[in-house]
């Protein structure tokens, strides 16, 4: 298992050779996912994303793995590169993007978790990389991710939702400009709804959830979305601004 994640853990860096900690924590997460799938519901991958970051920042446990052994501070921010690699300015540039990109997510998370837990009040609450609420009837899975990164591992994310006996929901936090969404949109919009798979978006200031593509079939839960329509206003809207989008 860890030789898996850590392989698809560095092929996501796509021959990137300098990094920050906060990227591969990210990084590690999605790979878990990417490399676990169904298995990764109710995982508790807090020791394995630990030994993701040990192998790529510390010392390497396995063949597969990337080792970002040397360190770098530039303006408060520290570097990590393979030691073969003598960074360029745009290699910074592209890592301080990523991090910027991963604290996004990662300093967010437990207020997403907050928010969805609050969402699925009443529901049974099993812990995990994939989380899963179930009350009677209703099963979801949960999963955080940025649009960007959903759309980069959908296909994995389409073959968990086939796969799971209940509801796939990806809860994504809001973004800095709507162009994300709406290239997500024109781009996957249809595959997403023939799958089944949900996406949720929370504004982690206001701590609310909407419903970006989908909604849940325990209709006594729309009460708890800011603006249960907006799934349905998202559908009519942008099937026409969407055509301006690269």
């Amino acid at each position: 298992m860890e030789s898996e994640v850590l392989r698809v853990a560095s092929s996501l860096f796509g021959g990137r050779e300098v990094t920050t900690e906060k990227e591969v924590e990210r990084i590690a997460i999605r790979a878990i996912f990417i490399a676990l799938k169904e298995r990764a519901l109710k995982l508790d991958a807090k020791n394995l994303i630990d030994e993701v970051k040990e192998s790529f920042l510390t010392e390497p446990i396995s063949l597969n793995s990337l080792h970002f052994s040397e360190r770098v501070e530039l303006e408060g921010f520290v570097f990590c590169h393979t030691h073969t690699c003598k960074p360029s300015k745009e290699q910074f540039e592209d890592a301080l993007y990523e991090y910027h990109k991963s604290i996004r997510l990662l300093d967010n998370y437990q207020t997403m978790r907050g928010v969805v837990s609050n969402f699925f009040k009443g529901y049974q609450e099993r812990e995990g990389l994939v989380r899963e609420y179930a009350k009677g009837k209703y099963r979801y899975a949960v999963f955080f991710s940025l649009i960007d990164d959903l759309a980069d591992d959908l296909p994995h994310h389409l073959d968990f939702a086939g796969k799971y006996d209940g509801e796939y929901v990806v809860v994504t936090p809001t973004e800095d400009s709507i162009d994300p969404f709406l290239t997500f949109f024109k781009r996957h919009s249809e595959d997403v709804k023939k799958a089944g798979l949900k996406v949720w978006v929370v504004n982690t200031i206001d701590r609310t959830i909407d419903p970006f593509i989908g909604y849940p079939k325990d209709f006594l839960l729309l009460k708890g979305f800011r603006n249960p329509k907006l799934a349905t206003m998202v559908n009519s809207w942008w099937r026409v601004s969407v055509e301006e989008i690269d």
